[in-house]
């Protein structure tokens, strides 16, 4: 076929509509399709910023609260310490009029005991199997007893040897007969009499042989040993000054606003629970006179 030669500037005017074209169908390869747009969802991502400011909003809330925090433990234990203080003043109120109410004070029955050095648990047996039969239904006067007593300590040692500082003894067991709606007239049981006279044993004598000549009074009435009559010499040592002060004090049942204090009874001392009918041995009985 013939070469037809074109001018230039036809050339030029085909190069430049070629590149414009090649150009358009580069950017249209660019350009994403409608149903990529719609269908891929954009990726959102919590800023970092974000998190930092919640995680110190957190802290923040136990910062600003500092001062109340404080301030709440601070009341918290002066409360404590002022009910402490209360339920302390409560339980020596009932300790000071205990000792104001008390027949003998520790340093008279320290007197009484040093006086009667003679009066061991040997002699203190021999005294209790006699005045037993004197009054073998069991009960007796005091001024009764009292005589029974003297004529057997006279019998084993001489006319001198009698109870020392009987007036003591006399104020007890006038103190614990009134406690008990009785007077001197009145028959007492031997077990009361007899753990009257023991405030006088010998200052020297063991707490175990104390415990041991209560437990053979209460013997008396038989060989065995029940709850009920513990219970009975328990209230006797009580009215005689024989258990200590602080023994004697418990925790009432108010609690509010601050903790109460009372006396407490024979039964409340010993808080044994059961029918009053259980054997108590030896053992048990000195757990019981210790605690």
């Amino acid at each position: 076929r013939p070469i037809v030669l074109l001018p230039k500037r036809y050339l030029s005017s085909i190069k430049s509509q070629t590149s414009l074209a090649h150009n358009h169908s580069r950017l249209l390869s660019t350009i994403p399709s409608a149903t990529a747009v719609e269908t891929e969802a954009p990726k959102t991502e919590a800023p970092k910023d974000d998190k930092k400011k919640a995680k110190k909003g957190d802290a923040n809330i136990f910062l600003d609260n500092l001062g109340t925090i404080f301030l709440t433990v601070i009341v918290g234990v002066i409360l404590a310490l002022v009910r402490s203080s209360y339920g302390t003043s409560n339980r020596n109120k009932i300790r000071e009029k205990l000792e104001e109410d008390a027949s003998l004070d520790p340093l008279e029955i320290d007197d009484l005991r040093v006086a009667n050095c003679e009066l061991t648990p040997a002699v203190f047996r021999s005294i209790m199997t006699n005045v037993a039969q004197d009054f073998p239904d069991g009960t007796a006067r005091y001024e009764d007893f009292v005589f029974s007593v003297r004529r057997v300590m006279q019998s084993l040692k001489g006319d001198a040897f009698t109870i020392e500082l009987g007036h003591l003894m006399d104020r007890a067991a006038d103190a614990a007969l009134t406690n008990q709606g009785k007077t001197r007239d009145d028959e007492m049981p031997l077990v009361f009499l007899l753990t009257t006279l023991s405030l006088a044993m010998d200052l020297e004598s063991s707490v175990s042989d104390r415990i041991r000549v209560l437990y053979e009074v209460l013997q008396l009435g038989g060989e065995n040993v029940t709850q009920n009559e513990v219970v009975e010499i328990v209230g006797y040592m009580q009215d005689t000054n024989q258990l200590t002060v602080d023994a004697q004090v418990i925790a009432s049942t108010t609690k509010i606003p601050t903790q109460g204090y009372k006396v407490a009874n024979a039964q409340e001392l010993i808080a044994w629970d059961g029918t009053g009918t259980e054997i108590v041995d030896i053992q048990a009985f000195a757990d019981i006179l210790r605690s």
